[in-house]
């Protein structure tokens, strides 16, 4: 589960999602990629204006080195993220289809059409420029121009009235996707911001995700699950 940021990290505490999903059986890995926080300025500013560059390396470095080890099992594997780990699943989606499946919340995929739209346009030009002082930039930070190397189902979520990552952006990833034939699911909260705060919509959150675990765990039967419940 890839954190958000991508200034911030993933520290020792107990983390109630993590123990959530530990609960249906997955183990849940948590890597600080370069331009997280903790580790220093220099290693902090590493993706300044390189969005989608080395923190995939390291995201993808960390499942490798689980695998090596034999705590992951390579024919269950999922990736997903909430804001930048929203941005970053989607990074990863387009280099490799070793995941079953992904989940990707609240993130920006088109950093060209998102410009201006959000609260964050001023640190966007601050990292990478104007969009048509830097295209190149700003090409590479968007995950949808390689839309079209994802083929992995993805589900999406976004807020209806967050500002940082306005739910267009997740519209266009989802309908990209299924325009490609890709199995794509989006779910907008209504009223939520950059978070999910309502009680009963976090617990359906949970539950959407899971479902879509489940639907593509070949370890897991979904009919018996139902039965249980």
């Amino acid at each position: 589960w890839i954190h958000g940021g991508p200034m911030a990290y993933d520290r020792p505490r107990f983390d109630f999602n993590a123990s959530y999903w530990t609960t249906r059986g997955y183990v849940v890995c948590n890597v600080n990629y370069r331009g997280s926080t903790s580790y220093g300025r220099a290693f902090c500013e590493t993706l300044k204006g390189a969005w989608n560059t080395v923190e995939v390396e390291d995201l993808l470095a960390g499942v490798d080195a689980l695998e090596a080890r034999g705590w992951a099992d390579p024919d269950r594997l999922f990736v997903g993220g909430f804001s930048q780990g929203g941005v970053n699943t989607a990074y990863v989606l387009t280099r490799t289809d070793r995941f079953r499946a992904g989940v990707a919340e609240h993130g920006v995929y088109d950093m060209r059409s998102s410009f201006g739209t959000d609260d964050c346009h001023r640190w966007f030009e601050h990292d990478f420029g104007l969009p048509w002082e830097n295209p190149e930039a700003y090409e590479q930070a968007s995950s949808i121009t390689d839309v079209d190397a994802i083929d992995t189902p993805l589900l999406l979520t976004a807020g209806e009235n967050d500002w940082r990552c306005p739910p267009t952006q997740s519209e266009q990833l989802y309908r990209s996707l299924r325009k490609r034939g890709i199995d794509a699911k989006l779910v907008v909260y209504p009223e939520e911001h950059h978070n999910i705060g309502d009680p009963d919509r976090a617990i359906h959150r949970l539950e959407t995700i899971d479902e879509w675990l489940a639907r593509y765990d070949p370890e897991r039967d979904v009919e018996d699950e139902d039965e249980e419940a």
